[in-house]
């Protein structure tokens, strides 16, 4: 048989019950010229039942005799992959039918971009639509300055050059936030990108491993930021670091800021920029831009603590606000604006 142009990987443990439906997802792609490979991590479920049952011949699995832990089960899949392009997807979401086909043009159209994901809607358990919609940063610049406060990506979103994934196995000591681990250390060495399109949508469910195991995330990404913040020349102490990782929890929910979180903030992103603008570790003109964000969700965080209008004229008044409206921001606001508008989903 002919290479696969892409592999599919999809790592499944005791997800009988949603494991098909992202099968299901991939096997109705537009793009047809792909292989489907199932990593099974030592399930005791249906799970593997559930894949058998579809009968293609486009679907492989390969099985653990036991379970091994998310970054093994992704390495396998990696290793199996037999594609020009390798996607991920996690066994509890779902691509939407253009999905390969966009990326894999995308890729083909922009050979010096070596890994693409897309923005992200969300489903309930059952499988309908919510409201929202997870707009990432686009440009290669915008994506590494946003790797120092959160994941620029959508895991179950992305797709790369195989050549590439394979150089960059994902690493034991990192069984939660494995993904992001592997994103900063491409983000190094490669540009990275999104797709300002809904390609995937995220199933939102109390089994999710970022309900699961809130506290070990936290730890991962406290140790690997440390390491980033130091390197674009951050002096910080461990209250710094404790604020840093809360400032980059997606839309802070649930979070109550203290009385000097904003002016915290302000301080703490303008010294990046400024660290930046000296170390050069990630593009100006993208830590602007993400620096400029950021401030806008603190200010939103701090509402229940300051008020509504406090938190307006704390934001306006520091120039941080301004990043929004530059170069970068513009491009990047008029790119997602039909996404976030509901216009083009």
């Amino acid at each position: 048989m002919s290479r696969p142009a892409v592999s599919v990987v999809i790592p499944v443990y005791n997800r009988a019950d949603l494991v098909g439906d992202a099968v299901a997802s991939i096997l109705a792609q537009r793009f047809e010229n792909f292989e489907l490979v199932v990593v099974d991590d030592g399930s005791t479920d249906e799970s593997v039942k559930v894949v058998e049952a579809f009968g293609d011949p486009r679907v492989r699995i390969v099985r653990h005799a036991r379970n091994k832990g998310i970054p093994d089960a992704r390495n396998t899949g990696l290793d199996a992959a037999q594609g020009e392009l390798i996607a991920w997807l996690d066994s509890d979401d779902i691509a939407r039918p253009g999905r390969l086909e966009a990326q894999a043009a995308f890729l083909r159209n922009n050979p010096d971009i070596a890994l693409v994901g897309s923005c992200a809607g969300k489903i309930n358990q059952a499988g309908r639509r919510k409201r929202g919609v997870r707009m990432p940063p686009l440009a290669p610049a915008d994506v590494s300055a946003w790797l120092l406060f959160r994941s620029a990506f959508q895991q179950s979103s992305v797709m790369g050059r195989a050549e590439v994934l394979k150089a960059y196995p994902y690493q034991r000591s990192f069984d939660v936030c494995e993904d992001l681990d592997v994103f900063v250390r491409l983000s190094r060495t490669h540009a990275l990108a999104n797709l300002p399109q809904v390609l995937v949508d995220r199933r939102v469910h109390p089994g999710q491993t970022v309900c699961q195991r809130q506290n070990r995330i936290r730890e991962c990404k406290s140790g690997l930021y440390a390491g980033l913040l130091e390197e674009v020349g951050m002096q910080f102490d461990a209250e710094d670091l404790r604020r840093h990782t809360l400032l980059g929890k997606t839309k802070l929910k649930g979070v109550v800021a203290p009385p000097d979180f904003l002016q915290w903030c302000d301080g703490w992103l303008r010294t990046m920029r400024e660290r930046n603008a000296e170390s050069r570790y990630v593009a100006c003109e993208g830590m602007t831009l993400a620096t400029a964000w950021f401030w806008l969700l603190a200010c939103r965080v701090a509402i229940p603590t300051i008020g509504r209008s406090a938190a307006v004229r704390a934001y306006f008044r520091s120039p941080l606000a301004r990043g929004l409206t530059g170069a970068a921001g513009q491009r990047w606001l008029a790119r997602g604006a039909p996404i976030l508008l509901g216009i083009r989903r």
